[in-house]
Formats: C-alpha cells, sequence, structure tokens
C-alpha cells in the first residue's frame, strides 16, 4: 500500500486506497456510511498497516531449535572403507570385454555355432561360449 486517506469524491467523502506503483499503482475508493464509521475505518486500517509494515508476514513462519556448531565441532575424520572385490568365476572380464563395445560401429564377422545350431558373432579371442553363459547367470 501507499496511502490509506480520506477524500472527497463525486459519490461525496469516501476512504481512498492506493497501491504502489509495482503492485499495480490501483486507486480504490470505500464510500462509508455514516461519517463516523468512515473514520473508524481509516483509523483501523492505518494502524494495521502500521503494525504489518514494522514485523510483515511473508507466507512462511519457523522457528530455530538450536545452534548449529561449529565446522570443526561437526568435521568427521576421514577413513578409508576396507573393501575386497572377488569374482570366484573370473565372468567380469567377458562382461567387460562385451560391455566395453557397446558402442561399436559394426557387429564381428557370424561363424555358424555346432553348440546352439544357428550363427553367432564370432567370439573375441579367448572367451569361449561357456563363459559367455557364465555371464548371463545360466
Amino acid at each position: 500500500m501507499r496511502a490509506v486517506k480520506v477524500r472527497d469524491s463525486k459519490f461525496g467523502t469516501a476512504l481512498v486506497v492506493e497501491s504502489l506503483k509495482n503492485a499495480g499503482g490501483y486507486v480504490l475508493g470505500f464510500r462509508i456510511d455514516p461519517p463516523e464509521k468512515l473514520q473508524e475505518a481509516l483509523k483501523e486500517i492505518q494502524s494495521l498497516y502500521r503494525v504489518y509494515s514494522a514485523n510483515p508476514i511473508f507466507g512462511v513462519q519457523y522457528q530455530t531449535e538450536e545452534k548449529m556448531g561449529s565446522l570443526n565441532e561437526v568435521t568427521v575424520e576421514y577413513q578409508e572403507d576396507e573393501i575386497e572385490i572377488t569374482d570366484e568365476n573370473n565372468t567380469s572380464d567377458a562382461f567387460v570385454a562385451y560391455y566395453a563395445d557397446g558402442y561399436k560401429k559394426s557387429d564381428a564377422e557370424p561363424v555358424f555355432c555346432p553348440q546352439l545350431g544357428l550363427a553367432i558373432e564370432k567370439l573375441k579371442d579367448g572367451f569361449t561360449l561357456e563363459s559367455l553363459w557364465e555371464v548371463a547367470g545360466i
């Protein structure tokens, strides 16, 4: 609000509320009868505006429960985990070799696989059909 006041209008004495330009710059007029009620309304609105202006409510209210400690108080010393990764079946080698080729530009040449009875992509050197089945968990 920019101002709350009483002024004369073509309808008689009116309560006028003006808003700030960045809030639309509106001028609102209210005719209140009898004139005594007009003065009461003016004083009440001005009083409420002064109270609100001194301590505005922005929509979120909060209370802090406790004060946070300093950075030194809450810092935890670094500890390295003791982890050992093992692969008992050595299946990761086949998986990694084929997974790394995920963005290959062309397929390898097809060869007949008598175990499956159909044509498959030629296996990479050092890998067997059994090692690929182990990767799949079959």
